[in-house]
C-alpha cells in the first residue's frame, strides 16, 4: 500500500523551503542539490552495492517495521536508501526539500512514493509511521536544526517507531565548492557518536545504539556514525 493512500503529503514552495521560518537557511543545500541532482544520482544510485554494514542495518530495520509506512528522509536524487527498504517489502515514501532531487528520485523510483518538503516541518500526521531512515540528511544547519529534524522524526513516528540514521563523524564543518565539475556552495556539520545520542535523546527519542564504521574505499574520508533510536 502506497504512502500517498495513508496520508496526504504536501508539497511546500520555494518561499516555504530551507527559511529561517524553520531555522537556519538551509536555501543553499537545496539549490546545489537542485544543480547537481542528475550527476548526484548517477553517482550513488548503486552505492549500497559497496556498504555490506549499511546494508546489514537496513535489513534489520526492515524487519522491525513491516509494512510500513516508512519514510527516507532527506531521500536525494538517486532514492537508494528508501528503495533498499521498499524492495523488501514496505511501503516507502522519500522525502527531501530539493524538487530537483526528488524529480530525479521519482523516475528512478517509480514504485515509490515522493514528496518535497522540509525535515524540520514533515507534511505528515502525528504517530503515523512505522520507520524512518534518515541517511546524511541530518549533517546541514546548527545542533538546533537537527534537533529539531529528530523532534519531527518522534512527533510522527508511532509508538516504538524506529529510526535509523547515518551522519559523518568528525570535528567542525566541511565546506564543499566543487561536485563533479559543477560548482556548489554546501556546508555539512560533522558530530561525534556522543553527540549525535545527547540530540536524539533532547528530541525526545529512546536511544537503542549508537555505532561507528571507518570509511568504505571511495567514500568521503570521515568515520560513519549510525543511531538507532525508537519512539
Amino acid at each position: 500500500m502506497c504512502l500517498d493512500s495513508v496520508v496526504e503529503g504536501r508539497a511546500i514552495t520555494e518561499s516555504q523551503t530551507g527559511t529561517t521560518l524553520l531555522g537556519t537557511d538551509l536555501g543553499g543545500v537545496r539549490r546545489a542539490f537542485d544543480t547537481v541532482a542528475d550527476a548526484y544520482a548517477t553517482q550513488f544510485v548503486h552505492e549500497l552495492s559497496r556498504k555490506p554494514m549499511d546494508r546489514d542495518l537496513l535489513d534489520a530495520f526492515t524487519r522491525r517495521v513491516g509494512n510500513g509506512p516508512v519514510l527516507d528522509l532527506g531521500c536525494g536524487p538517486a532514492g537508494h536508501v528508501g528503495r533498499y527498504v521498499h524492495d523488501r517489502g514496505p511501503s516507502v515514501t522519500g522525502v527531501d526539500f530539493s524538487a530537483r532531487g526528488i524529480e530525479s528520485a521519482r523516475r528512478l523510483n517509480p514504485t515509490m512514493d515522493f514528496v518535497v518538503a522540509d525535515i524540520r516541518q514533515l507534511p505528515f500526521p502525528d504517530a503515523s509511521i512505522a520507520g524512518i531512515v534518515a541517511f546524511y540528511c541530518l549533517i546541514y544547519g546548527t545542533e538546533t536544526d537537527i534537533v529539531g529534524a529528530l523532534a519531527e522524526a518522534r512527533r510522527v513516528l508511532r509508538p516504538g517507531g524506529v529510526l535509523l540514521a547515518a551522519v559523518h563523524g568528525g570535528v567542525g564543518t566541511g565546506h564543499f565548492d566543487d561536485f563533479l565539475g559543477t560548482p556548489v556552495d554546501m556546508t555539512i556539520r560533522y558530530t561525534s557518536a556522543e553527540e549525535i545520542r545527547d540530540m536524539a535523546v533532547r528530541a525526545g527519542l529512546g536511544v537503542e545504539e549508537v555505532i561507528t564504521r571507518e570509511p568504505y574505499a571511495g567514500e568521503h574520508p570521515t568515520t560513519r556514525i549510525y543511531l538507532r533510536a525508537t519512539r
